[in-house]
């Protein structure tokens, strides 16, 4: 027979929680050095240097899931870090996310960034201003490829009922150099290795494989 694990006294809740505000006070202080430092950055960058980087952000999530244990759940630590690096992004320089029918997808993937909701994708992608650093998250459910498309994929994501969704970036926005690639291939969204890309794909950009499925609303 399994013995209960007997319930916390008033003294020990007590003691956890002064514990929690100790850890709560060193998170603020870390956090703080993390935007200062990113703000730094942004400095030293120049006025066309982009400061969305695709890869560098893949690589950062992808690092922190692969030390990840404990409690936490992983949609809560990949969420943590997606919101920590789009308020960087912001401290570096204002940007805009412009969707359609993805306002879920881009709160998970941004935060509390500028976001403005478009009532059709062509329109959420045309609103991405000439040398901006602003981003079109948009579905594939929405045939926004149907048109010409100016701006550049670099990133892909699946959320969990199915549905992927495009990442696309001004000219502001860095490029990816990912294994992977999206391309119109007749007359449809298609995806595939880089090495299988053929003459005839008009190629919409590269992207690195998301090491996690974005969670919305069932």
């Amino acid at each position: 027979m399994v013995s209960p694990v007997p319930s916390p006294s008033p003294d020990d809740l007590f003691a956890l929680r002064e514990r929690l505000d100790v850890v709560d006070r060193d998170l603020h202080r870390l956090l703080r050095e993390r935007f200062a430092i990113a703000e730094t950055i942004g400095m030293t960058k120049g006025p066309d240097e982009p400061i969305i980087r695709p890869d560098r952000e893949v690589e950062v999530v992808a690092n922190r899931l692969r030390l990840h244990e404990g409690a936490m759940p992983r949609d809560t630590l990949v969420h943590i870090w997606r919101v920590l690096i789009g308020g960087a992004c912001a401290v570096q320089r204002p940007y805009t996310i412009h969707v359609s029918g993805t306002l879920e997808a881009a709160r998970y993937l941004y935060g509390p960034v500028t976001i403005v909701r478009w009532p059709t994708a062509s329109e959420a992608l045309g609103a991405l201003a000439d040398g901006s650093g602003d981003v079109a998250v948009l579905s594939d459910a929405e045939r926004w490829w149907d048109e010409p498309v100016s701006a550049h994929a670099f990133a892909r994501f699946e959320l969990t009922d199915g549905t992927r969704i495009t990442l696309l970036g001004g000219s502001g926005v860095g490029t990816s150099n990912g294994p992977r690639a999206l391309a119109v291939r007749n007359d449809r969204l298609h995806e595939c290795d880089v090495a299988d890309l053929s003459d005839e794909d008009d190629i919409l950009g590269r992207f690195a494989p998301s090491p996690f499925t974005i969670p919305v609303a069932q």
